[in-house]
């Protein structure tokens, strides 16, 4: 049991990128409020921003720092 610590908290300023993204996906994929880019719908952008703030935190909290 001479291993460290396995996970971390998030610091402040990954939490606030994660809600960020979290947002735009509120706005994406909810309010349809997004204007399509590249050819992805509004709530496709929305969508692939609740998955990009889950991984903002899942590495904050495997990496310590982030």
């Amino acid at each position: 049991m001479g291993r460290g610590r396995m996970n971390f908290a998030p610091r402040m300023p990954t939490i606030i990128v994660a809600l960020a993204l979290v947002l735009i996906g509120l706005l994406g994929t909810f309010a349809g409020m997004l204007p399509a880019i590249a050819g992805l719908s509004s709530q496709t952008i929305g969508a692939w921003a609740f998955v990009a703030a889950a991984v903002v935190l899942f590495v904050g909290m495997i990496f310590e720092g982030i």
